[in-house]
């Protein structure tokens, strides 16, 4: 017997990445205070019936879109062996307009899921989960030991943050970015006393070029 197959479902289902893509544009504007399906779908251009067909309930929206925005938050490079700065790279993105843009709401984000809401609370989690694994697959290709990747990947990304929600709450670009500087010659230092990855040509030290 052939499954019923809603035909309404089959029009939209399309468009869930569309409608995803529209509602994040209108909480990088606006922010999450106020957010609601309705306002959404005003604003987005769809209806609010389709709204709630993609996304159940304001919390399902809203932890869908964290999950894009946190996906361009600290987007990282893939740290190539040929990026003489990933670092600098990493800081570079975060710090321009489209990165300050994502940032903003990263910041809101992180802090409505400290207020016990556990769909935004796992999704920001699983985001640091990711982007941590990522920087520190990067760290070992670069010659940290493996035990000590995750560490430092953990603590390089939680420093990075607060200096980038400092950046964007006091806008002093010449005292964040000196505290920049030190961790990225910091990195330099301890990256020294790596051992060298394998291969005819070793990478610089994944923080800064070398002189």
């Amino acid at each position: 017997m052939n499954e019923h197959v809603d035909g309404r479902k089959l029009r939209f289902e399309h468009r869930r990445g569309e409608v995803l893509r529209a509602a994040t544009e209108h909480a990088l504007d606006h922010g999450l205070a106020g957010l609601s399906l309705r306002k959404v779908a005003q604003t987005v251009g769809v209806s609010h019936a389709t709204l709630v067909h993609h996304f159940s309930t304001k919390d399902d929206l809203v932890a869908a879109i964290v999950d894009l925005v946190l996906a361009q938050t600290l987007a990282l490079p893939d740290l190539a062996d040929d990026d003489p700065e990933p670092l600098e790279t990493i800081w570079r993105r975060a710090t321009s307009d489209k990165g300050r843009r994502y940032l903003r709401l990263f910041t809101a984000i992180t802090g409505h899921a400290m207020h016990d809401n556990p769909k935004l609370r796992d999704a920001v989690a699983r985001s640091i989960q990711q982007r941590t694994a990522l920087l520190a697959a990067g760290l070992v290709r670069h010659g940290c030991p493996e035990p000590e990747a995750a560490t430092l990947a953990t603590a390089l990304l939680s420093t990075l943050r607060g200096l980038l929600v400092d950046l964007l709450v006091t806008d002093d670009e010449e005292r964040v970015r000196a505290a920049f500087e030190s961790l990225a010659a910091e990195l330099d230092r301890r990256s020294a006393l790596w051992p060298r990855p394998a291969g005819p040509s070793p990478a610089s030290a994944p923080g800064r070029g070398q002189d």
